[in-house]
């Protein structure tokens, strides 16, 4: 009898469930797309009804699809938006929508929040810059403008946690790097901090309880939820992690040096460190690298890959339609319009800051931006724009972790873009730099299943999961003839955000 696992990546934007074996092979897999809700400007949510029950759904189907006997399904585990902030009731049940880890209600108590506690003491403490996407500012937010809703609040939960406790856990469990994505875990100390705690006034006992082993087991799978995700009564459910974590788990990265990029709804870029250094200038994130005992050192992008989405969304209609026809991917069929473009898209430069930017630039409000056409300026110059202006804010990252003494070599690419051979060879040329790809680019669902796998005992640590399940499949060397209209087309990137954030942002 063969062993085998599920991951779910309960994304932004849409949920994955793989069904592997122990080797890291696809058998089955099922992709849902579901909506965030947008109720002002710069405000992001999503709802219960929206993005449950597609998990469930989802994890069914792949089940089928793989053809493997749900008896034969040794555990499960989650990789999870953080932090996307829940408030539930004394019988489990959620007061209010979640709150996005893009919403950005939370930016008017930055500054109050660095003043309160000091700057530099919270990122000390936390490993956290503390800045949109930090929890903190948006806990805060719901203290002072929803009190009754504050006030039933039994537990304060992101989502990792609340899925966990739907799907059957015994309590609430949370892991290291979920926890440490909320900026509110004293990273050295690998626990709540009590004194931000105390800032925000959230008692540590209405928080999750941090798992610190990887996987550790903490249910098993009922018969409602059997019924529902076509897993066996009985499976093994595993904590997992932030997806972020997830994707670099599932990309390899356990050993100091190890460095995933991951370009999907967010993007960033990890460097594996065996102390857990900080950033002099305040701008990289330091977490725990989750059941691996080491750290990883990150900057991020607030909408990656999800800008690509927006595009495709908001002005390509007719793509989506002849893919529809044809059965092909709308995406491909831009990417072959962005490769009529050449380097710099003839003097088009895209800010891709549609939901604000952190990383190396820590700006709530900045805007995402179109400048430079003119009458020439063709549809293929506007997608391969786009492109450019996600890698360069990739790019921004690089240099940011440079500057801090963190440098990458090899860069494994994880994520929507590590499907596209153009947008891969594109990063290596900006960069400057060779990136590999792997077996399956959905490294959120492998790491998923990684973590269940330590948890189930099928793996004997991080590392041996890693050495089993990850393999590269392919390489893409950076071309020297390119660094340079590469170059330019970067230092105009800069100078559009940086003339904007002088008058506008």
């Amino acid at each position: 009898m063969a062993d085998y696992l599920v991951g779910i990546d309960a994304g932004t934007t849409g949920c994955k469930s793989i069904v592997f074996d122990l080797e890291g092979n696809v058998l089955g897999q099922d992709y849902r797309e579901y909506p965030c809700v947008f109720p002002g400007p710069g405000l992001v949510e999503q709802r219960f009804e929206d993005i449950i029950p597609p998990l469930e759904e989802s994890c069914r189907v792949a089940v089928e699809a793989s053809g493997v006997a749900n008896k034969d399904i040794r555990a499960v585990a989650f990789s999870s938006q953080a932090p996307l902030l829940a408030l539930v009731d004394e019988e489990g049940d959620l007061i209010r929508p979640f709150l996005s880890w893009q919403d950005l209600r939370g930016a008017p108590y930055i500054p109050q929040l660095r003043q309160a506690y000091g700057a530099e003491r919270f990122y000390q403490e936390t490993g956290d810059p503390l800045g949109t996407n930090s929890a903190a500012p948006k806990w805060a937010w719901l203290r002072d403008h929803e009190p009754e809703n504050w006030e039933r609040t039994r537990w304060f939960l992101s989502e990792q946690e609340f899925l966990l406790k739907h799907w059957g856990a015994q309590g609430y469990w949370t892991d290291l790097s979920s926890a440490s994505r909320e900026g509110m875990l004293d990273v050295d100390a690998q626990e709540w901090s009590v004194p931000v705690h105390d800032l925000i006034g959230i008692p540590l006992d209405k928080r999750a309880t941090i798992a610190h082993e990887p996987g550790k087991v903490v249910g098993t799978i009922g018969s409602d939820l059997a019924r529902r995700t076509g897993l066996a009564e009985g499976t093994l459910l595993c904590v997992g992690a932030h997806d972020q974590n997830c994707s670099t788990f599932g990309g390899g990265a356990v050993r100091g040096g190890d460095c995933v990029m991951v370009m999907g709804t967010f993007g960033s870029c990890y460097v594996v460190m065996d102390q857990p250094l900080r950033d002099p200038e305040r701008k990289l994130v330091v977490k725990p690298n989750h059941g691996v005992g080491n750290w990883t050192i990150e900057a991020f992008s607030n909408t990656s890959a999800s800008s690509f989405r927006w595009y495709r969304d908001t002005f390509c209609q007719g793509e989506r339609f002849a893919g529809s026809i044809s059965g092909e991917d709308p995406y491909d069929i831009i990417t072959r319009q962005v490769a009529a473009s050449p380097i710099g898209a003839n003097g088009v430069t895209f800010l891709p800051y549609l939901g604000g930017v952190s990383g190396a630039r820590q700006n709530p409000n900045a805007r995402a931006n179109l400048n430079g056409m003119t009458l020439a300026t063709t549809k293929a110059d506007v997608a391969r724009a786009v492109l450019e202006g996600i890698c360069f804010e990739m790019k921004d990252i690089l240099n940011a972790q440079a500057a801090a003494g963190i440098e990458a070599e090899t860069i494994r690419l994880v994520g929507g873009a590590a499907k596209s051979a153009l947008w891969s060879q594109m990063l290596a040329d900006i960069f400057q730099k060779p990136i590999e790809v792997l077996r399956t680019s959905e490294a959120g669902c492998l790491g998923a299943a990684m973590y269940a796998g330590v948890g189930a005992g099928l793996f004997s640590s991080c590392e041996e999961a890693a050495d089993r399940s990850v393999a590269v499949t392919g390489r893409f060397d950076p071309d020297p003839a390119k660094k340079q209209p590469y170059e330019e087309a970067f230092k105009r990137f800069v100078d559009v955000y940086e003339g904007l954030a002088e008058r506008v942002f």
